[in-house]
């Protein structure tokens, strides 16, 4: 029977056993507080990232305020601060409301492997990001010069998501990670002390009953790289193979290398063999008078249907180089399943961040020795599941993914905005529909999402459920009452 214990003078407290896990409103990004009772009787708090997009301008005010109630909630204590990956609405609560964390005692950073400066893999996927950067930043001059609006657009990719080097006086988030480092009482000096998919389970200290098992990012900077897949996602999306080549040709246009060293140009469709610059295309004593005639080469003459002039249109193509840089930030995210062991049957909450495909497709090979556990028990216990990259097309996994997560009384959270998210120049499609869709059936109806907080009243009982189930599932969940609405929680035990 489910145990529900209120809060007192805005205290978060902690279930007699379980979790009980905080969505916040951020407005577009995620922001987890949750809840175990310690040995003691007393709350021990761990949050999961707090961030919001930096685009989104009701972020300041928003992460005061949810700084704030985290101060509240806590005591102005964070027992363990766990940051998935570096992207600001992952991270930017910590800098828009930086006055009320620095008051706000942190007793350990989780990072991921990635975030280890002493990782020669690490420090190979940023170098290839940094290089991709280059193209992108090559491809948006080009696209200034030629005065295109899609400069603009992909100017706001790297501002809003790509804040990744010092050369790029975007600093931001890397600042927030090193005010993080400073906060913990227990400092990373060693790469054990960061998160890995092949150490032992996670026991919290003074907290019975947990265990606590990473996911990812995967060790195989391969499966890092893998961010689509036909199989495994849901029907209705596609990747354009003619936009991938023209990825290819951008990138090799800007000279930049993968992460071998070797040049991208391989990747052209065509050998150079056969291509002409246009210099050479006008003076070449065979194809001369076809280029002038077809292509218009002599500009004077404006010869030639000027609609079969390329010139910089295939630039366009940037903005998937964009997203898919985008997406390896995300497929480093930390991915951590919560295992609560003292009930029978085990139930997991599963908190998967910004992971794409190649990060899900991981877990399938994650076992613990001595435990007689894997990474597909893990999601076939899931009772709990943050939905990935706020319900986005490649961050929910098909057959090895939400169909394996087999409990009848799965719940799925989501942290997101739809509204803000479908505007102008996003147009994003932030939750996907086909997801949404199915999140309901598997959950039948228990969906939860951060822009659709309660106003008055409960909830209403979706008709694929019953009334028992319902009232039970409403015994566990609770939410901001006030104006404000500034987070839901729910209770697993």
């Amino acid at each position: 029977m489910p145990r529900k214990r209120e809060a007192s003078h805005g205290t978060l407290l902690a279930p007699h056993k379980g979790v009980t896990v905080r969505m916040y409103h951020t407005g577009f990004g995620d922001c987890f507080l949750l809840s175990f009772s310690g040995q003691d009787k007393k709350a021990r708090y761990m949050l999961i990232d707090c961030g919001v997009h930096q685009g989104d301008e009701r972020g300041p005010d928003r992460m005061k305020l949810v700084a704030e109630d985290i101060a509240k909630a806590t005591g102005g204590r964070l027992h363990f601060v766990a940051i998935t990956h570096q992207h600001a609405d992952h991270l930017y609560g910590f800098k828009y409301g930086e006055d009320v964390f620095k008051e706000i005692k942190v007793d350990e950073l989780w990072l991921p492997w990635t975030e280890d400066p002493t990782n020669t893999t690490a420090q190979a996927l940023k170098d290839l990001c940094k290089k991709k950067i280059a193209a992108l930043q090559a491809a948006i001059t080009k696209l200034k010069a030629a005065g295109s609006p899609l400069a603009s657009s992909l100017e706001g990719i790297l501002n809003f998501e790509l804040l990744l080097e010092a050369t790029l006086d975007l600093r931001g988030n890397i600042d927030i990670l090193e005010f993080l480092r400073a906060k913990s009482a227990k400092k990373l000096e060693k790469p054990d002390d960061y998160l890995t998919p092949n150490m032992a389970p996670i026991e919290l200290h003074d907290v019975k009953g947990i265990k606590i098992y990473v996911l990812g990012p995967p060790l195989d900077i391969s499966l890092i790289k893998k961010l689509k897949s036909k199989e495994e996602m849901y029907p209705g999306f596609a990747t354009p193979n003619e936009r991938s080549a023209f990825t290819a040709a951008l990138i090799a246009a800007s000279n930049a290398t993968n992460s071998e060293g070797q040049p991208f140009s391989p990747l052209i469709p065509f050998d150079k063999s056969y291509s002409l610059s246009k210099s050479a295309a006008g003076v070449h004593p065979v194809y001369k008078d076809f280029f002038e005639e077809y292509y218009g080469l002599d500009e004077k003459a404006k010869s030639g249907p000027e609609w079969r002039r390329i010139e910089t249109d295939w630039l366009a193509a940037a903005d998937e180089l964009a997203l898919s840089i985008n997406n390896m930030t995300n497929n480093t995210s930390l991915v951590l399943a919560i295992e609560i062991t003292d009930v029978k049957p085990r139930k997991v909450l599963l908190f998967a961040a910004d992971a794409q495909v190649g990060n899900w497709l991981s877990w399938q090979k994650c076992e613990w020795s001595g435990e007689e556990v894997k990474g597909s028990d893990l999601l076939r216990r899931t009772v709990f599941y943050k939905v990935g990259h706020h319900g986005s097309r490649n961050a929910t996994l098909r057959e090895k993914g939400l169909e394996m997560m087999e409990s009848n009384e799965l719940v799925a959270f989501i942290p997101v905005d739809a509204e803000w998210a479908k505007q102008k120049p996003r147009y994003w499609n932030h939750p996907e529909k086909p997801i949404v869709e199915r999140l309901h059936e598997k959950t039948r109806g228990r969906v939860i999402r951060s822009d659709e907080i309660p106003a008055n009243g409960s909830p209403s009982k979706p008709d694929q459920i019953s009334a028992g189930e319902w009232k039970a599932f409403l015994a566990n969940l609770d939410w901001d009452k006030s104006d404000k609405k500034l987070w839901i929680q729910y209770t697993v035990c």
